[in-house]
């Protein structure tokens, strides 16, 4: 992630982050797309967020590709994309788009909401609260999921556990809302 801003014409500054990614424009190119705070997103054109999702769609910005096909970086390289290796698809790359634009605007991004409802979960384990955990966590980005308890060496196993369906402990129980618990 690559921090950067853009000027307006009356001199005020908004700041962003850039993201890499592919634009299909007859070969593909590596570039940064750039995400600001106000929602405009530069993916060799400034558009909003559903100009973004339509650009993905149209396969404009892609995140992958396909093997043998000619790829650049300006100034850097051009050759074919035999060697390229990519996890992130096209879906989670605009969870992940929306995420940066919640954050840079200072609202709760995906990981956030899910935290608070993992806290939820553990102050009242119920149906409702699982049900709710379920769906924050399937709105994070796929790539970006084990870092949510930001306990890396867990990968969000506690998470994962509730969401399994398996009998749950107490120990189990008592160890998280020590550990995890925001509430």
């Amino acid at each position: 992630m690559e921090k950067i801003y853009r000027e307006l014409e009356n001199g005020d500054i908004v700041k962003g982050v850039g993201l890499p990614a592919f634009i299909h424009n007859m070969q593909y190119h590596l570039v940064t797309i750039k995400v600001y705070e106000d929602g405009i997103i530069d993916c060799w054109g400034k558009v909003d967020f559903e100009g973004f999702v339509e650009k993905v769609k149209s396969g404009w910005v892609v995140t992958k590709v396909p093997k043998g096909k000619d790829v650049s970086r300006f100034h850097s390289f051009y050759g074919k994309s035999d060697g390229i290796e990519t996890y992130i698809d096209e879906v989670e790359f605009i969870k992940e788009v929306r995420d940066t634009i919640d954050e840079l605007q200072g609202n709760a991004t995906s990981s956030m909401r899910c935290r608070d409802a993992f806290s939820s979960f553990l102050n009242s384990p119920n149906d409702t609260t699982k049900s709710e955990l379920n769906k924050e966590y399937n709105l994070i980005p796929e790539h970006l999921k084990r870092y949510v308890l930001g306990d890396m060496d867990s990968k969000d196993g506690p998470i994962k556990q509730v969401l399994s369906g398996k009998k749950l402990d107490e120990e189990n129980l008592n160890y998280w809302r020590e550990r995890y618990n925001r509430c």
